[in-house]
């Protein structure tokens, strides 16, 4: 486990899968990232890799520290003992908040937590994984690249997802067409923990009903809500001036128990992508600045032309008044949704 250069370089999922495929073993990682069950499945990839059969309680420790604190001294001592049949001693430690809310700000206390940092004995393999990293502390970002490796999981591209699920089902026998895919991504917020329970339950069904092809229908019945389709169909019925139809797809809504508080910030959060798509003008720009999939980013493009600027600025006001409303106390919660639903198609 040879040191490293310093390198500020955020690794990917793929790149440091293979570093545990071919046994490159780091004294530190900094880990992080939205896509949680990557992060957990890197954790349980790294374990099944490194810890030898039957030595997880001798040579693998977890920690989570949540509201607790971890002094350095503790650190020192949980990393110090060499593994006894294992290739490292693996130490999981979470949410310490030190490239965060609980960093280290004075000079000398920086100076002591990077000489602990750089000091993990190289039979250590020591995995931070925080929930939030401020990428403003350099000088502890640095410190970990010195020796170890920056591990950054954000959600998966489309067509990662695509292959993901695709995969999933052929195992099984079973096809899915690419309408059901994209919707599938969509009801998920393209989250890997949702997909993958969501991909489960629907082949648990494929068994034992003898299905071979999940089709819209069959998706729409076992799936959970595609509250995003939903949001996009409401805001078509408002440009096309039929508050009505955007008044029965929230009935479908909340009689799948959506909240509308959530319907109410999903249309805003809808609008504010629409006002950023009619100023940026195409996908690829869109795809950029707004990080969404690219056919989230053809949608909002295609969805944009049937309004002007002014119209959706004032639709997105409409929607932070809705939102006043029940806050203040003025309006029920079904009630300020249907009478914005209403004066939006008046827009």
């Amino acid at each position: 486990m040879a040191k490293q250069e310093k390198t500020t370089n955020w690794m990917g999922y793929p790149d440091i899968i293979n570093d545990v495929k071919t046994g490159n073993i780091s004294p530190i990682y900094l880990i992080s990232g939205e896509e949680k069950f990557l992060v957990e499945t890197l954790i349980s990839e790294m374990k099944k890799a490194w810890i030898s059969p039957g030595a997880e309680s001798l040579d693998f420790y977890l920690k989570d520290l949540g509201n607790s604190e971890l002094s350095l001294d503790e650190l020192q001592s949980l990393v110090g003992s060499p593994p006894f049949m294992s290739k490292c001693r693996m130490t999981v430690i979470r949410n310490t908040g030190w490239w965060s809310v609980k960093a280290p700000s004075t000079p000398k206390d920086i100076e002591k937590w990077k000489s602990v940092i750089s000091s993990i004995p190289e039979f250590s393999a020591v995995l931070f994984v925080e929930d939030k990293i401020d990428k403003r502390k350099k000088q502890l970002i640095d410190a970990v690249s010195c020796t170890g490796k920056l591990v950054e999981i954000g959600l998966q591209n489309e067509d990662t997802l695509t292959k993901w699920i695709r995969g999933s089902f052929a195992k099984k026998g079973i096809t899915i067409s690419p309408e059901c895919v994209s919707s599938l991504i969509s009801r998920t917020d393209s989250s890997m923990r949702m997909i993958k329970n969501e991909v489960s339950k629907i082949m648990l069904y494929c068994d034992n009903a003898s299905c071979k092809k999940v089709d819209m229908q069959l998706l729409d019945w076992l799936s959970v809500p595609d509250v995003h389709a939903s949001v996009f169909q409401m805001t078509d019925a408002i440009g096309n001036r039929k508050p009505g139809r955007a008044l029965e797809i929230l009935d479908d809504l909340v009689l799948l128990k959506e909240p509308i508080p959530k319907i109410r910030l999903m249309l805003a959060r809808h609008i504010r992508q629409l006002i950023c798509a009619k100023e940026l003008g195409d996908a690829s720009s869109i795809i950029s600045r707004l990080k969404v999939h690219p056919f989230v980013a053809r949608n909002l493009v295609s969805q944009s032309k049937g309004f002007t600027i002014e119209q959706l600025e004032h639709i997105y006001f409409l929607c932070f008044q809705s939102d006043q409303w029940v806050k203040t106390g003025k309006m029920e919660d079904r009630m300020s949704m249907e009478v914005l639903l209403a004066s939006c198609g008046k827009v």
